[in-house]
């Protein structure tokens, strides 16, 4: 009887902690977890969900409004089903575009949602900082977001950091302005500049989008980190790592802007060194043939992922397809990254079921 009862009890904590998961609790020991990153497939917009070692939710961006809640559903089965989570901490949105927050409404209505962040509304009046995309007062999107978030809200300015257990979250970028150089200096950046802005290529016309405003966030556990700075475009990226590094060497890089070659700067792709690059684009938005080509021109990459084959163009111009993770144009496939508890290594996973590789953290 007793040997039953203990044989139950297991099976329901495993259960009870997500065995779905699979490397999120580590193999160093029991009650230890790593870092767990799901890139979430909404179809050219982004959904990027982080599981923190302390079990904490955050999701950065949710995907696009309508289609039946398709997004919404794609993101509460990753948080339920496979991260075993039954509400969520923390929504991050990185820009006023609808791609990243129109899923806000949906995603409401289906779980709980603790914590709104963002690069800050027209109304907090911040100094400086100006809203070209709104949301505006009477947007339907910006209504929903508005009254989501009431009095659960917060903006994030450059140098802030999430206030997380056991991982950190660095803003780096913010309303189109980088985090000042100082707060970087005790780290290992180049503080006497970055000789690969000697050869960067021009600015470009400055964008007057909401993307060029995005939040730009570092995630590190031990020496593994994580890059992810939503829609931010070729200037601003610059400035990131010109004239001085601010954000060091990085393992997974979320491909900036679906992969668009108005993003995804070739200097700050070089300095970072990216171990893998992990592309959210949709199969006809982003994953353009010059950003393909520019992951494929640093030489630190072991691997590039693309959530969706871009059908406009050819075999040659998207990465290998076995690194593609959905064949269906219907989409809902993801990708995901598993890190050990103390950063050392981190294992990237094509789909819920698919295959593994192993990287070593830089």
């Amino acid at each position: 009887m007793v040997s039953r009862l203990r044989v139950s009890l297991l099976l329901a904590a495993l259960v009870l902690t997500g065995t779905r998961g699979g490397l999120a609790q580590s193999a160093e020991g029991p009650g230890r977890r790593g870092l767990e990153i799901d890139f979430i497939d909404v179809m050219g917009g982004a959904a990027t969900l982080v599981i923190t070692p302390a079990g904490e939710s955050v999701l950065i961006d949710s995907g696009w409004p309508g289609l039946k809640d398709r997004d919404p559903k794609r993101i509460v089965h990753v948080l339920k089903d496979l991260a075993g989570r039954d509400h969520l901490d923390h929504l991050v949105t990185t820009h006023w575009h609808t791609d990243h927050y129109g899923g806000v409404d949906g995603l409401n209505r289906l779980i709980r949602i603790d914590h709104f962040w963002d690069r800050g509304l027209p109304e907090d009046n911040t100094p400086g900082l100006d809203f070209p995309d709104g949301p505006k007062a009477n947007d339907p999107l910006g209504i929903a977001y508005r009254k989501a978030s009431r009095g659960k809200r917060k903006a994030l300015a450059a140098g802030d950091v999430l206030p997380l257990q056991g991982v950190e979250a660095l803003v780096l970028a913010s309303g189109g302005r980088v985090i000042d150089p100082a707060r970087r200096a005790g780290t290992a950046l180049a503080s006497a500049g970055n000789p690969l802005c000697a050869s960067a290529p021009p600015d470009q016309p400055v964008d007057p989008s909401d993307n060029a405003r995005s939040l730009a966030i570092l995630f590190t556990l031990g020496r593994f980190q994580f890059f992810d700075a939503g829609d931010l475009t070729w200037n601003v990226e610059k400035q990131l790592v010109c004239p001085v590094d601010l954000i060091g060497k990085v393992d997974p890089y979320q491909v900036t802007h679906h992969g668009m070659d108005i993003s995804n700067h070739p200097t700050l792709i070089q300095t970072i060194e990216p171990v893998v690059a992990i592309m959210n684009n949709g199969p006809r938005k982003g994953g353009a043939p010059a950003t393909v080509a520019r992951l494929r021109a640093v030489g630190s990459i072991q691997a590039a992922y693309q959530l969706h084959r871009n059908a406009a163009t050819t075999t040659a111009e998207n990465t290998d397809e076995a690194l593609i993770a959905n064949k269906d144009k219907a989409g809902g496939a993801i990708i995901r990254v598993f890190v050990e508890p103390d950063g050392s290594s981190f294992t990237v996973q094509v789909g819920e079921d698919g295959p593994k590789r192993k990287f070593a953290s830089r």
